[in-house]
């Protein structure tokens, strides 16, 4: 990490999102984004724009433009970049759920779900993503990821570079996850950080959705250790805030060097379709 690296402010807007009803998410996410120049990063809740509406994936992301437009509004307004998930048609004929990054001057960067939910039929509809994407801002180097793709520390393993550098400083998680199943969400969050030796960044909904799956948010920013730097309130519309410390990741990384002792790997091809069982919710 550059030795004058600035430390990140991080904001994630734990929210309930209108089903289908982009410009209600947007009038929302507009009255309690935070105030601008106050944060480094903004992150928002997997398909932000329409919530997790799987089984009208194809006629949702058409308004997709519409989505990142806003994004972009939301970017230049605030002087931070911004992160979530929209639903946008595929060359394949499917529909992707990708994760956009954002910045003030409009530069975006995509990375695609690769983990689909194969349990609410997810793949029928989805197209995997294939590349595990890095961006670098303000210094700090970030991986993006979505939702399901946290149960899986392979795709998101912290591998060291050429240079003896880790791939990255903080993991961006965007969801729709269950409240049924929030306690693996809380744990795996902190799990990833952990064995990574990162911070990570959790934002998830809360209410119910179109399909009467309720979510309780417990969106949480998380330290190198899997120390709890801040947490939502649970089934509340709220702004959760943390600052992210370069000089504490440097010496954690310097003080137990874990990273240099992990198993050495490849990733090939894609992960097979698993059979759908009906029916449920993510993830």
């Amino acid at each position: 990490m550059p030795a004058n690296l600035a430390p990140l402010r991080v904001a994630l807007l734990q929210l309930d999102l209108a089903w289908c009803d982009p410009e209600a998410n947007f009038d929302r996410i507009r009255s309690l984004c935070p105030a601008p120049g106050s944060a480094d990063v903004l992150l928002l809740p997997e398909a932000f724009s329409t919530g997790f509406a799987t089984l009208r994936a194809r006629e949702v992301a058409v308004w997709a433009p519409r989505a990142l437009d806003f994004l972009k509004e939301l970017a230049a307004k605030g002087d931070y970049a911004v992160g979530a998930s929209v639903f946008v048609p595929h060359e394949s004929g499917k529909v992707a759920n990708r994760f956009f990054w954002v910045e003030p001057d409009g530069h975006t960067v995509s990375a695609d779900k690769r983990h689909l939910f194969a349990v609410a039929g997810e793949h029928q509809d989805f197209a995997r993503g294939t590349d595990a994407v890095v961006v670098t801002w303000r210094g700090w180097r970030l991986r993006l990821a979505v939702c399901f793709d946290l149960r899986f520390p392979a795709w998101l393993r912290n591998r060291l570079g050429a240079d003896g550098q880790p791939d990255y400083d903080g993991l961006l998680v965007v969801a729709n996850w269950p409240e049924a199943r929030e306690n693996a969400w809380t744990t795996l969050l902190a799990a990833r950080a952990m064995e990574n030796q990162c911070y990570v960044a959790g934002v998830n909904r809360v209410g119910v959705d179109g399909f009467g799956v309720a979510h309780s948010g417990a969106s949480r920013l998380i330290g190198p250790w899997g120390d709890l730097l801040a947490a939502s309130e649970l089934h509340r519309e709220v702004l959760v805030t943390a600052e992210w410390d370069p000089i504490h990741l440097a010496a954690v990384r310097k003080r137990f060097p874990f990273l240099a002792d992990q198993d050495p790997f490849e990733l090939t091809g894609l992960p097979p379709d698993a059979k759908a069982v009906p029916p449920s919710s993510q993830p």
